[in-house]
C-alpha cells in the first residue's frame, strides 16, 4: 500500500470493517511520509514529503518542492503588520471586494494577502 493509494471504501455498510481497513491505511500512509533528501528532486508532481528540518510538509509542483501552507484566521482588527505576500483569512470582512483593502465589522470569511501597504481581499 502506498501514499498514493486511495483510502478504503465503505462496502455493504460494514462500518467496523471499514474502520479497521482505514486504520491500517492511515498507519501505512503515515509511515510512507519521509523527509526530503538534500539532493532529492521533485520529478513527479504531487509527491508529499517533510522538509529537511521537519517543520512543514512540502509537495512537488512543476518539478520544485514548495511548502504546504495553512493560512491563519484573524479578525480584521487583529491582522498582524505582516510582510509582503503573506496570506491569511479574516472572519469579519464587511462587503469585501476582490483587490480592495479589507475592512472589518461584517460576517464574511474571506482570504486576504499583504501588499506593500495593506491587507487586500483575494
Amino acid at each position: 500500500m502506498s501514499i498514493l493509494d486511495s483510502p478504503p471504501r465503505l462496502i455493504n455498510l460494514n462500518w467496523l470493517q471499514w474502520a479497521q481497513r482505514t486504520s491500517i491505511w492511515l498507519a501505512t500512509t503515515r509511515s510512507a511520509l519521509r523527509h526530503r533528501g538534500a539532493s532529492e528532486s521533485a520529478a513527479e508532481d504531487g509527491v508529499l514529503l517533510w522538509n529537511q528540518t521537519g517543520e512543514y510538509p512540502v509537495v512537488s509542483v512543476d518539478g520544485v518542492y514548495v511548502p504546504v501552507q495553512i493560512a491563519r484566521g484573524y479578525t480584521v482588527s487583529a491582522l498582524p503588520t505582516g510582510v509582503l505576500g503573506q496570506r491569511a483569512y479574516v472572519t469579519d470582512a464587511a462587503s469585501p471586494s476582490f483587490g480592495a483593502a479589507v475592512s472589518g465589522g461584517g460576517a464574511v470569511v474571506i482570504p486576504v494577502f499583504k501588499n506593500a501597504s495593506a491587507w487586500i481581499v483575494g
